[in-house]
């Protein structure tokens, strides 16, 4: 063994199952029940550099190269650079920017006179495609679309980015662009010019959102060649100790990255907010603010860039259509949830617990604009506190857990749970004096919101993570995305239909109470290590058949 714990054996003994000798071994007679013993074996020679074969027949080199300090800070630091944009851009000044720019175009319901934005509580249109809009609904019709090419995208090239050296090349690609996009709004320099700001708003998003899927990719790869988990594998420690080891590790540093991602977020916020303030809140200072969030990533980017190792997975198969294969095997993944229960289990409840997190957030602010008569200066500040508090709340639960020996699924059930006491503040306005009746609650809504913010996110990744088959991360996280941002829109619809028909939107804290809890109590019944044997198995079969059609051929 290398007297340094991050340095691989490079001598590895060959299993004589797969000794030079052996070749005549006839693989079609090795049955399902042989595979719990052979499994083992299989995986060693397909992961030897001299015996590994593609799907190609032919014999490539595949390394699982250890991690190391620099690789993993140019990850980090890829975080501080993408954060920004969901921090600033497009959850602080994308929408204002995109309603501004609209109504300052648009018309008033006559579409005939121009809109007058002067006039408190008006209503105009502007136009859309063929026909006419909201000015309001502008901005959620064109973030919306951004999310479904953003599902798209990662159903279209998730599965891509597991072969060859494509996650570091889609990472950096989207990255890129994404930026690029971001600093050209201020190309928007005049009203007429709405649709412009709307396609940077579709193409930056989609950007951003491709290349978070192939950073969260790298977790169960970084965990799973860890100095820490290396070590304890050649050792000779147990599967339980392995895996408490893996749990350790890739807590600390997705918690890191939260957290650097948070404070890099923060620090834009603030000089945005700034410069805004300077240029009397127009629209254009909302703009040159979105840009500086834009250069940031396009700097910080330099990092990663070159920090970044190039990973080799396996070539894409002989004879598969670069444009559907990632399509044909999501579709396959999907049939095969029976031998994966755990991770779609995870899955299912991730899709409603996102939405709610993401719903009580619009609420609140909603709800605090009409009937607390908050205005942008106070929503600025909430919007400033939620990350800090965020970064603040990642090291406080990291702490507790390490402390209290507690495990990830745990934590999630505590954050969670945490977070469903906030519509349950909310409802308690029918019957007390408390409960979002007054300004300062706005605060502290974003002060106990942001606290549990980072660290639930950190730990949900990480237990899906855990339960994601080798070779087919990027696949598995394009779909975590999917079952983010494909619920983001039941929420808003829902509460909106329960505001209409009550006129009260505090009923609508009913619906996300249940939103929060029906998926913590699928997460209460998810066995995790259940779940990371399916995902081992899962990659054994899946070596083994290629094993056999290579012998057969």
């Amino acid at each position: 063994m290398s007297g340094k714990p991050w340095q691989l054996d490079t001598d590895i003994p060959t299993p004589s199952l797969f000794s030079p000798n052996s070749s005549n071994l006839d693989v079609s007679s090795i049955s399902i029940a042989d595979e719990s013993t052979l499994g083992n074996d299989i995986i060693l020679s397909l992961q030897d550099g001299k015996d590994n074969s593609s799907d190609n027949g032919e014999i490539v080199e595949e390394e699982e190269l250890p991690v190391t300090p620099k690789e993993l800070k140019g990850w980090y630091i890829y975080n501080a650079a993408t954060e920004v944009y969901s921090v600033v851009a497009i959850s602080a000044f994308i929408p204002i920017i995109l309603e501004n720019r609209a109504s300052e175009a648009g018309f008033q319901l006559d579409h005939v006179t121009p809109c007058n934005t002067s006039i408190k509580g008006y209503q105009c249109v502007t136009k859309y495609g063929a026909g006419f809009v909201d000015t309001a609904s502008f901005s959620l019709y064109t973030i919306s679309i951004s999310v479904f090419i953003q599902c798209l995208v990662y159903i279209g090239l998730g599965s891509l980015a597991d072969h060859g050296e494509n996650r570091k090349k889609f990472l950096l690609f989207f990255s890129y662009l994404g930026a690029i996009s971001t600093i050209a709004f201020l190309l928007v320099i005049n009203p007429s010019l709405y649709w412009l700001a709307g396609l940077l708003t579709i193409l930056s998003n989609v950007c951003f959102g491709a290349g978070y899927v192939f950073y969260l990719a790298y977790i169960p790869t970084f965990t799973r060649v860890h100095p820490l988990v290396i070590e304890a594998k050649e050792s000779g420690k147990t599967v339980q100790e392995i895996s408490k080891i893996e749990d350790t590790v890739s807590n600390k540093f997705s918690s890191h990255s939260i957290a650097i991602g948070y404070a890099s977020g923060v620090v834009v916020l603030v000089i945005a907010a700034v410069i805004s303030y300077f240029m009397k809140q127009s629209t254009y200072g909302l703009q040159v603010g979105t840009a500086i969030a834009g250069i940031w990533w396009l700097i910080l980017l330099i990092f990663p860039t070159f920090w970044l190792q190039k990973r080799k997975n396996p070539p894409l198969p002989k004879g598969e259509n670069f444009l559907f294969y990632s399509f044909k095997r999501v579709g396959k993944t999907l049939g095969s949830a029976k031998k994966l229960t755990q991770s779609f289990k995870f899955l299912i409840s991730w899709f409603l617990l996102s939405d709610g997190f993401s719903t009580v957030v619009s609420v609140a602010i909603i709800f605090g604009k009409k009937n607390l008569q908050v205005d942008n200066t106070q929503l600025t500040i909430a919007a400033i506190i939620i990350p800090v508090c965020a970064f603040i709340g990642v090291y406080v639960f990291l702490f507790l857990q390490q402390k209290f020996g507690l495990s990830t699924k745990t934590m999630i059930l505590i954050t969670g749970g945490l977070h469903s006491l906030i519509p349950i503040y909310g409802l308690l306005g029918f019957v007390t004096p408390i409960g979002f009746k007054f300004t300062i609650e706005i605060y502290i809504f974003a002060v106990y919101f942001g606290f549990m913010l980072g660290a639930i996110q950190s730990y949900c990744r990480v237990l899906f993570g855990s339960m994601v088959p080798k070779g087919h991360e990027n696949e598995f996280f394009g779909l975590y995305e999917i079952t983010d941002k494909g619920s983001s829109w039941i929420g808003p619809l829902v509460t909106g239909l329960i505001g209409d028909l009550t006129q009260d939107l505090r009923y609508g804290f009913w619906f996300l109470l249940v939103m929060m809890i029906i998926p913590l109590i699928v997460i209460f019944t998810v066995n995790v290590e259940k779940g990371k044997e399916e995902a081992e198995r899962f990659f054994e079969e899946e070596q083994l058949k290629k094993l056999k059609e290579k012998f057969q051929q």
